[in-house]
């Protein structure tokens, strides 16, 4: 290869490499999602549930079910009406039946919102049955996960689409 065949080469070797660095902040999509964490609390005997939600897909979401143009998800009282949406987009079963999560409250992690709900047990289910069917009205492709511990073994399921109930067993 001639001289001046190399440097072009060099060049455009230097700006694909410029443009790789650049670019995967250009491509970056925040894509619609809920992370949902069950674990169990030994010393309080405690079913533990924490949702995490973008706070704009929360507005969003609570919005279109109130049927109003915006929410502010700051104020206490939107707060409280996402944990009503939670309880009826969200539930845990045992071999027992449905599990009754109380709602604990709500606290902001830069651009989340978190809300915590609990349920007293006498002892960690060996199963449980998972249904979360958070934003997945709001949004086409919303993707919830929920990672289920209750002790050493973490369980992840996924639901997308038109997903019902899954199953998480071997927990114990």
């Amino acid at each position: 290869m001639n001289r001046a065949g190399q440097k072009l080469t060099r060049r455009l070797l230097m700006v694909a490499g410029s443009a790789l660095v650049i670019a995967p902040s250009a491509f970056a999509h925040r894509s619609q999602s809920v992370l949902t964490t069950v674990s169990w609390n030994p010393s309080r005997s405690m079913i533990e549930v924490m949702h995490r939600l973008h706070a704009h897909d929360a507005e969003v979401g609570l919005a279109q079910s109130a049927g109003v143009s915006a929410i502010d998800i700051t104020q206490v009282r939107n707060q409280a009406q996402l944990m009503l949406y939670i309880e009826g987009h969200f539930s845990l079963s045992g071999p027992a039946g449905k599990i009754a999560l109380q709602p604990l409250g709500a606290e902001f992690e830069s651009e989340a919102i978190l809300l915590y709900q609990e349920a007293k047990l006498a002892a960690p289910p060996p199963e449980l049955t998972v249904d979360n069917q958070i934003l997945r009205d709001v949004f086409d492709q919303q993707t919830n996960l929920v990672n289920v511990k209750l002790d050493k073994r973490t369980r992840t399921l996924i639901f997308s689409g038109k997903d019902g109930a899954k199953l998480a067993k071997d927990l114990l």
